[in-house]
């Protein structure tokens, strides 16, 4: 979340976001078994698995995201891809403050109308292209 909140109003942005959060620290359990690490960082659990991409092995690599948000927990393949994506997932952890569990359906329902109109689920998602806008 850009600029300045005040705790109560952090307080209730986590707490809103907490179902999806629950999904995120559930996830988190496969990577930090496997010798992941975690950190809280600027208002987000952030959830790697290796440092760097090429230590990630082969199942790691070829998953079709480097990084994904469930609430405010990142999780993230490798420190690299944290690095390189984190300003476009924290936009997303802030979408899930202002959206609460509801952004479970909607990120898909914007996905799903992108589609019905012919054009990109991923690339034309209104989530998204905020994301890629403010995040980079």
């Amino acid at each position: 979340m850009a600029g300045y909140e005040s705790p109560p109003l952090h307080l209730l942005r986590l707490l809103w976001a907490s179902p999806c959060s629950l999904v995120g620290l559930i996830l988190s359990v496969v990577p930090l078994c496997l010798g992941g690490k975690a950190r809280w960082n600027r208002g987000a659990l952030e959830v790697v698995y290796r440092p760097c991409l090429a230590d990630c092995g082969r199942r790691a690599r070829a998953l079709r995201f480097r990084a994904i948000v469930f609430g405010h927990v990142i999780l993230a393949v490798s420190t690299e891809e944290l690095l390189r994506l984190g300003p476009h997932e924290r936009v997303h952890v802030a979408q899930y403050g202002r959206w609460g569990p509801v952004f479970l359906l909607a990120y898909p329902a914007s996905s799903l109308w992108q589609w019905l109109r012919g054009r990109d689920p991923y690339r034309d998602n209104a989530f998204e292209v905020q994301a890629r806008r403010l995040g980079g």
